[in-house]
């Protein structure tokens, strides 16, 4: 009776959101949408505990099919459920374990299955099946977070494109297009530290180094699209991930950029935000 409810959830750095999604309509139900911060370097029981209440929260909410789909960052076995993120700054821990395995038992008879998804793939298919993004056949999205992540889409359908450790100046994307080098480049320029990229945000003036960070970051992930845009030849780029919410601190930059190299390709910025994950785990399945 309910087989078209499915719990979507979708796991970050730093927080777990969950919803129950109704996949026929591409809609969360009503209530049924919780978030938590998790302490990405705690131990694997109070990380798994940590998703498990919070999951659990959305399931008692209203009916469903016992079916969850999870967004789930990389290194990770999305068919077998091991976790293989090691040295990323987030759940170490958790390194080599069956979290599919051990979700279940926290969660119980409440569930019947669970499915884990790349979580950039999960994002990108969300705004494939309800954003602006679908009004183009090949399309590249891109999550700016606590880690960066990437997926590719065609003709409607979005899988994983592991642009994550793809080789760039000197090092991997990862490296440059994530929170750990806005923070690690805010410290150089400014010679202040800050806990993560929302607090720098929130808490810093917008001249001087905040602006200066900004616009060497538009530069580098410009000169990474146009370097993807020769190989890819994509229609249009969508954003998204919580640094994406500070893009007017980078978007004009960033077209100025991929302007004056030729890339013609319009970029939008997420419009479904942190629900488009949720829908896009939830309709993969």
């Amino acid at each position: 009776m309910h087989e078209h409810i499915i719990l979507g959830a979708d796991i970050g750095g730093s927080h777990i959101t969950a919803a129950l999604v109704d996949v026929k309509s591409g809609i969360l139900i009503p209530g049924s949408t919780n978030r938590a911060k998790v302490d990405s370097k705690a131990s694997p029981s109070h990380i798994i505990q940590s998703w498990c209440k919070v999951i659990a929260k959305s399931l008692n909410s209203a009916a469903h099919s016992g079916r969850v789909a999870i967004a789930m960052p990389g290194p990770f076995d999305y068919e077998k459920g091991i976790a293989y993120m090691k040295g990323m700054d987030k759940y170490d821990a958790l390194y080599g374990m069956d979290i599919r395995e051990l979700m279940l038992a926290e969660l119980g008879q409440i569930i019947i299955e669970i499915h884990f998804i790349n979580d950039a793939g999960c994002f990108l298919q969300g705004e494939l099946t309800h954003g602006k993004a679908s009004a183009y056949n090949k399309v590249m999205g891109f999550t700016l977070g606590t880690g960066f992540g990437s997926a590719k889409g065609v003709g409607g359908k979005a899988t994983d494109a592991d642009y994550w450790q793809y080789p760039f100046m000197g090092g991997i994307c990862e490296n440059f297009f994530s929170s750990r080098w806005f923070t690690a480049k805010y410290a150089v320029y400014s010679g202040l530290d800050t806990p993560n990229v929302k607090h720098l945000i929130e808490a810093a003036d917008t001249g001087g180094a905040l602006l200066q960070l900004f616009d060497e970051f538009s530069m580098n992930f410009g000169i990474f699209l146009s370097q993807i845009y020769k190989k890819e030849n994509f229609d249009c780029i969508v954003l998204g991930g919580n640094i994406s919410n500070a893009w007017t601190l980078f978007l004009p930059q960033l077209l100025y950029y991929l302007d004056i190299r030729s890339v013609s390709a319009p970029v939008y910025i997420s419009s479904q935000g942190e629900s488009a994950a949720l829908i896009g785990a939830a309709c993969s399945i």
